[in-house]
């Protein structure tokens, strides 16, 4: 990795002044410069999330034009994002941008598809790729630990809408495209496709609006995947917990034909002031495999150093290997952010016809 980088930061909402932050803890960061895309966002507010802050700019063409950029972040609201990241990439930066990043798959696949023209990394800043469990659970299906693996369940809840400003964009098809699935759900639903490592290939789901407050997005979502294996997995997400917004209840399970993995990523409690993303908590490994069975009931605690920035210290890993990686691929490559909304663009079809709903169908 090149020392001392230099790294735009774009940003359309506001968003980004966290990833600022991040970028502020980074030893490997020299310099920053920031764009306010749009008159949602002040640049002078995103200066401020770092000293290492060099110039502001409310022109995205301006800040590209710079010859000392190694690389951009880019944080915009869906309806913004496609367009922004087309100039990014045309310029030939590498680029790390918030999910969901696009109203429609079809938008992201056209970014998709003018980053590997041109040779350009493109990648989502998806930090829970970079969760102690998660890295331990790799390791073990790597290994055989769980043998054929079946089926994975996974879910992420929030708290109720009762604790949101449903005026927000991400309540609007407009601004957002879709609900809770693609905004928190996308976080778990890309672990899934994680740990699977295949695509899927039909959909079937019910998606709802269960909360009193009514929103145009669905605050609910039921899907069952069908994976090209055949192997089979289910995702809820849903604005579900009473308590505060603070409130999560993340987990991810795995079933195989040698074991099974139990990963309560966050769980549900009293809200307090600290973040329930860095708390760690326990997870759970059975194997009967070679080489495992010795062990046979694996259970670990982690406790995740609190770190400033958004995403703690699990963005700061996902930053530096995207920066390491920036010219031979992404940690969490735009290939997957473009099948998530495959993904949710078929749930959402299954839902309002009742039926399962291929991949094919939606992308024809």
């Amino acid at each position: 990795m090149k020392e001392g980088l230099v790294v735009g930061a774009i940003s359309s909402h506001g968003h980004e002044r966290g990833h600022v932050g991040v970028l502020d803890r980074l030893a490997e960061v020299k310099t920053i410069h920031v764009c306010a895309a749009t008159a949602l966002v002040k640049a002078e507010d995103l200066a401020s999330a770092s000293p290492k802050v060099a110039s502001t700019t409310t022109d995205v063409g301006a800040l590209l034009a710079r010859d000392d950029l190694d690389a951009v972040i880019v944080c915009a609201r869906p309806d913004h994002a496609p367009a922004i990241l087309e100039q990014v990439v045309a310029s030939g930066r590498p680029v790390l941008y918030d999910k969901p990043a696009a109203i429609h798959s079809s938008q992201m696949r056209r970014v998709a598809e003018l980053a590997r023209a041109r040779g350009v990394t493109a990648g989502a800043m998806l930090q829970w790729r970079y969760h102690p469990m998660l890295l331990n659970l790799k390791r073990a299906l790597a290994d055989g630990a769980l043998g054929d693996v079946m089926t994975i369940e996974a879910k992420i809840l929030n708290g109720l809408l009762l604790y949101r400003d449903t005026s927000n964009y991400l309540f609007g098809p407009k601004t957002a495209g879709s609900g809770i699935l693609s905004w928190l759900g996308c976080h778990c639903l890309d672990l899934v496709l994680y740990l699977m490592q295949e695509r899927v290939v039909e959909v079937m789901a019910m998606l709802d609006n269960l909360n009193p407050e009514k929103v145009a997005v669905e605050d609910t979502g039921f899907l069952l995947l069908k994976f090209a294996s055949g192997r089979l997995g289910t995702f809820q997400a849903g604005y579900h917990l009473r308590g505060s917004k603070s409130v999560y209840d993340f987990y991810i399970g795995m079933r195989g034909s040698l074991g099974y993995a139990a990963l309560p990523l966050i769980e549900p409690r009293e809200p307090t002031n600290h973040n329930a993303a860095v708390a760690g908590g326990h997870y759970t490994l059975y194997s009967e495999a070679r080489r495992w069975i010795t062990g046979r009931t694996r259970q670990e605690r982690y406790e995740i150093p609190e770190t400033p920035g958004y995403g703690g210290i699990m963005a700061e890993e996902l930053f530096r290997d995207f920066f390491l990686a920036a010219r031979s691929g992404a940690p969490a490559p735009i290939e997957d952010s473009v099948h998530m909304l495959e993904i949710i663009e078929a749930a959402k079809q299954s839902s309002a016809t009742r039926r399962a709903v291929t991949i094919q169908e939606t992308t024809a």
